[in-house]
């Protein structure tokens, strides 16, 4: 089970709503709207760092703004990408939990810089 499965399977366990804002977990989502009851501090709102710097457009910033305003809960996946590519910084989260697949394990985004995460590629997203 990956990283957004947990964080999706949590969600149920604690019976609260989750809403992808960016996310590839089945395909590229990149949101830029709620509905009215979307908005709601018991939701747990998911967000892509990656998608989000990478492919998304100012509309979803707007969100994401709004989002981040909330009292409510934000996974934010990637987020040192999040933080370089926003005006965000580290400060502005709670927690920060790292999932390694040992202790001595070192997380580098290189490969992501390096190939451009998603550009021109033929993998398919919902954008709404």
């Amino acid at each position: 089970m990956g990283k957004t499965e947990s964080v999706v399977a949590s969600s149920v366990c604690a019976n609260k709503k989750w809403l992808f804002v960016s996310s590839t977990l089945l395909k590229q989502t990149i949101r830029s709207q709620l509905i009215d009851d979307e908005y709601s501090s018991e939701n747990i709102f998911l967000i892509d760092g990656i998608v989000s710097t990478r492919r998304a457009n100012e509309r979803h910033w707007q969100l994401v703004r709004e989002i981040m305003r909330l009292s409510a809960v934000k996974v934010i996946e990637h987020p040192d990408i999040f933080v370089q590519n926003s005006e965000y910084s580290l400060d502005d989260f709670d927690y920060i939990i790292e999932l390694r697949n040992d202790p001595d394990e070192e997380i580098t985004y290189d490969l992501v810089e390096k190939n451009n995460f998603f550009q021109d590629s033929d993998f398919g997203g919902f954008d709404f």
